[in-house]
Order: structure tokens, then sequence, then C-alpha cells
């Protein structure tokens, strides 16, 4: 285990050459104190001493980041995780380093520029630069699903490369821009509707599923909730909002009908894939049974029985060689 957790370690070392990122001290287990790390300052640091060892990946939309960590923290008896930003995080997005890690959450919004305005506390809807998936990743993010690698997206990481990469999309299972309108399927939508500080309840709607257990019937969240298409047809639901925006038709096209789902799983290529969509900030993060469907995600996403499941029920993304 000790071997494993210094070549995870050293995966950090390495984004940070390449990448030329800041290189943050392991805090060794213990919180670092306020004056040696800010609240929101970005945290490249190892958290966690179990047996899962996971891949976070965030950017571009702000967050708070101590709560935050705090709550993958709590993860610690199950989970070894390491923080790395975009596009730091594109570099281990394939088969090279696959072996480093078990599953890569994203809690980033790839393939759009960071927004300055946002980021200090402007307001949402605001649209950010779109900037094109370089070929490297595409051809190792491709290869990476293929060989089959576990992974969790939440809440807003469902606007990543959503005008740029169609792929990309149908690995996630939806597509949300607050800012501009979106080009789906073929189908074009307005900007997308988002709902903050939401009370829900979220109802299991497969109680069956390792993800499922111990939710019960489901639970109340107070959180951000979406309108933007999402794709009932590929996607396995686990978990439906009794929330339904009443002016959700402006934020979707006509004839798309408007989802309630709040969870699902499915396949991409070899790979098992999670969405939630809650997740937006510390009233959910540091709700209990939220914290159960993720740490259950995580452990799923991350285990051989998610790995058959997905290369027995494998879903073609990519169509061609050359895409």
């Amino acid at each position: 285990m000790k071997k494993k957790m210094l070549a995870f370690a050293a995966m950090f070392t390495t984004a940070a050459a390449v990448c030329v990122l800041p290189v943050f001290a392991q805090r060794g287990g213990a919180p670092a104190p306020a004056a040696q790390a800010p609240a929101n300052a970005a945290r490249v640091t190892q958290g966690g001493t179990g047996p899962i060892t996971m891949l976070l990946i965030t950017k571009t939309h702000p967050f708070d980041r101590q709560p935050f960590y705090e709550m993958y923290d709590s993860f610690g008896a199950d989970v070894t995780w390491m923080h790395v930003e975009q596009p730091a995080a594109e570099k281990f997005l394939s088969p090279k380093y696959a072996a480093l890690y078990n599953v890569a959450v994203f809690y980033d919004l790839d393939g759009q520029q960071q927004d300055l305005g946002r980021a200090t506390g402007g307001r949402d809807g605001v649209p950010l630069a779109v900037k094109p998936p370089p070929a490297e990743l595409q051809a190792n993010f491709k290869a990476l699903l293929q060989q089959g690698k576990g992974m969790v997206f939440t809440h807003h990481a469902l606007a990543s490369w959503v005008h740029s990469w169609p792929e990309y999309v149908e690995v996630m299972g939806g597509a949300c821009d607050w800012g501009q309108p979106i080009n789906i399927r073929g189908v074009q939508h307005p900007q997308s509707g988002f709902f903050g500080m939401t009370p829900q309840h979220i109802s299991v709607v497969d109680k069956t599923h390792p993800i499922t257990q111990g939710l019960g019937d489901g639970f109340d969240v107070t959180d951000e909730s979406y309108s933007c298409p999402m794709f009932e047809d590929t996607v396995h639901p686990l978990l439906r909002t009794d929330f339904v925006p009443a002016d959700h038709n402006r934020n979707l096209a006509v004839n798309w009908k408007y989802s309630n789902l709040a969870g699902w799983v499915k396949t991409a290529e070899n790979s098992p894939v999670v969405y939630i969509q809650m997740g937006h900030g510390p009233a959910t993060w540091i709700n209990p049974a939220y914290r159960k469907l993720l740490l259950n995600s995580i452990k799923w996403a991350a285990s051989p029985d998610a790995m058959a499941w997905a290369k027995a029920n494998p879903t073609k993304i990519f169509k061609s060689s050359t895409n």
C-alpha cells in the first residue's frame, strides 16, 4: 500500500513539472493552518489513507474550497485522493497514467476558458470563451475509456466540452451551458436553466444498485437544480428530483422532453460512468445522504464489479478511428 501511495503522489510531481503548476506541500494527514493555506487556495495534495486511489479534477467554475476538501477528507478510510486542476489533469486522462488511480472524479468545467468576472464573484449566466479539445487529449481519453476506467461526474461537470466535443458529452450523458445556447445531438437549445438553493426531494428509483444503498427511498437536499438536455435513452436512472422549474420550456428545445433525472450510471466504451447532479456548495457537501451517495459512487466506479459490468455492456462512443 505504501508503494502504491508513493507512486500516486509522484503523479502530481509529474503534473507540476509538465504543466508548470505551483506545488503545495503535503499536509501529512492534518488540515493545514489557515495562515499556510488560505481557504480558497488550490490544494494539490494528498488526502485520506483508503485503498481506493482517486483523481479529483477541478477548474473554471469557482467553489468554496475548504468545505469541499473536508467532504473528501471524510472519505479517508476508504479513499486516498489527490487533487489536480485543469489543464494539468488532462495529462492523466490517458492509459499511460491509468494504473496510478482507480477512479477519476470530475468537478471541473473543461473546454471553456476561465471567466474572471465569474471567478471573482460575477453573476452566473455569463458566456465563457469556448476552446477546442487538444488532439492529444481526444486520443488519450478515447484510449482510456476503451481500456476501462471508472469515472464520476458531478454537478457543473455536465457543462464540460459541450460546444466542441460531442463524444465527451455522450460519455457524460447530458449537457449544460448557462451562458449561451447549445447544439446537442443536432438540436438547438436555449441556454440552460439553473435554480440555486432549491429545496428538493431526491427519490431513489433503483434501490438495488450499489450506489443507492443506505439511502432508503430518498433524501432531502437544498441545492442548485438544472434544466438542460439529459439523455434518458442512454443512461440507467438512479435518482430523480421532485423539483420541476415552472419555466423549464424556455431552457429546452420545443420538442425536447424535460428530464428530472438527478443521478444515473451508464457505460462509455468499456468504462463505468456515474453522474450526480447535486453538489453545488457546502449545504449539500455536509448533507450525510449526499456524502453517502458520493462515496458509494466512487467505490462502485472503482470496483471490479463496475468494470465487469461496463465490459459486458459496452457503449460505442467514438464512431471511427479519427475521432
